[in-house]
């Protein structure tokens, strides 16, 4: 067990198995690149909180977010994560919070690979898609 402190959200206890690797960073961050991928508990929600700097994105399964959401993964990307095929990578959207709504990210996508432990992001270049997408607005449940 190994132990992070977050100026965001405390003290984050986490297995090593939670611990992926970003060798590209991920857009705008390029620098870092080791990522713990917490749950947020009680729901769908993920913390993608860096090992060595308090940087965190709130992540959420897309799935969970939006019904048709499919995409082509770059042969360079499947080979880079170690995937055998695209549908072994976990697709998650980056959820954004502004003026108490919440958006996510369909443009950019973080891949994940649990076999490997490399993680990417991974701009969609094919499709026109939001990059504020909203998931929830005030007053909706």
């Amino acid at each position: 067990m190994r132990q992070i402190h977050s100026d965001a959200y405390g003290a984050l206890e986490l297995e090593e198995s939670q611990i992926y690797s970003f060798e590209k960073g991920i857009l705008g961050i390029p620098d870092t690149h080791s990522y713990a991928l917490l749950p947020m508990a009680d729901t769908p929600f993920f913390i993608l909180h860096a090992l060595e700097e308090q940087i965190s994105f709130v992540l959420l399964p897309a799935h969970d977010a939006i019904r048709e959401y499919s995409f082509q993964i770059d042969e360079d990307i499947i080979d880079s994560l170690k995937l055998n095929s695209p549908e072994d990578a976990a697709v998650m959207l980056i959820v954004n919070i502004q003026q108490e709504e919440l958006f996510v990210n369909l443009m950019a996508p973080v891949l994940l690979s649990p076999l490997s432990m490399k993680g990417c992001q991974y701009v969609i270049k094919d499709q026109e898609l939001s990059m504020r997408y909203p998931l929830l607005t005030k007053g909706e449940k």
